[in-house]
């Protein structure tokens, strides 16, 4: 007789959310071309900086850290010695399946030999909004730091973003998870999210369609005339016109490839070049103005195609 297979290890029925389904709640999109499995949902909270924090050690400085709790999960940035401008730029990842709590609560504190000063805190309710892939990310803002029965410090604030998101989320990648707690610091690094991210390129599509009165360099010649379209290093170029005249036609397209719309199939960029031009000397004058000699001089700055 056959033993029955536990439920665990039963064969059971999913219905993911995925493209095409038309499934929308609330007016929110609930799948796109970046989520082509069942989607997690988390609400993220991106810790970026804080100011002018309040000093709290005999010196009047503070070693800041930030903590942020929902329920029984924390997560804790690191914390800067004598810093009251810190910029931490953490990302914290709260699995929606598992929140029990209706706050969130993002707590400055002041790192100490014995027991930790509280500088200030702020408190979000769970209705933020939620951001879908492509979608842009939230924009971080300032908030001023409340004292534990809400009234706002004098001096403090905090830069900070607060969403709901799925695993195609930007953020996911270098988040801390809180359904991780357990995994060491290695092992979170190691998490990837169930998405499929769409192959799609974006195109520029150039259409060549005549050309009217041309000089032809030898007129004894009927002219073989195309046109060449160059973008950045791509360069296309049309058929020889079947009209050998001055007057040519094509009606082609030329499609010249950019990048991939999934912003996660981007190239990185390698650096950010800053060239500052500041003045010049010497300059040969190059006409005259209310009889005096002058010069209207400007400056092009080139680097590779631009």
């Amino acid at each position: 007789m056959q033993r029955p297979q536990p439920e665990e290890f039963s064969l059971k029925e999913t219905k993911p959310k995925i493209v095409g389904s038309g499934v929308i709640v609330g007016g929110d999109k609930l799948a796109c071309t970046y989520d082509l499995v069942e989607q997690m949902q988390y609400l993220y909270v991106r810790v970026v900086k804080a100011r002018e924090l309040p000093g709290k050690d005999v010196t009047g400085g503070c070693d800041p850290y930030v903590e942020v709790k929902l329920g029984n999960y924390k997560g804790i940035t690191k914390h800067f010695e004598k810093k009251s401008n810190p910029e931490w730029n953490y990302v914290f990842a709260f699995s929606q399946d598992r929140l029990q709590a209706s706050l969130v609560e993002v707590v400055v504190k002041d790192k100490d030999m014995v027991l930790d000063d509280f500088i200030g805190q702020v408190r979000f309710e769970l209705d933020v909004p939620r951001r879908v892939p492509p979608d842009s990310p939230l924009a971080p803002q300032w908030y001023r730091l409340e004292e534990r029965k809400g009234d706002k410090l004098k001096h403090g604030e905090i830069m900070l973003a607060v969403w709901k998101g799925t695993q195609a989320d930007e953020a996911f990648l270098d988040a801390w998870h809180s359904d991780a707690t357990s995994v060491g610091s290695e092992g979170i690094s190691k998490i990837r999210g169930k998405v499929y991210l769409s192959p799609r390129l974006w195109y520029v599509r150039v259409n060549v369609i005549e050309c009217q009165d041309l000089l032809p360099s030898d007129k004894s010649k009927p002219p073989k005339v195309f046109v060449k379209v160059i973008l950045g290093n791509q360069a296309l170029k049309t058929k020889i016109s079947p009209s050998k005249s001055v007057n040519p036609m094509w009606n082609e397209d030329l499609f010249s490839d950019l990048r991939p719309t999934s912003k996660q199939l981007w190239k990185s960029s390698i650096d950010l070049l800053e060239l500052g031009i500041i003045s010049a000397r010497g300059l040969s004058s190059m006409k005259s103005k209310d009889s005096r000699a002058s010069t209207d001089a400007y400056c092009v700055a080139k680097y590779g195609q631009k």
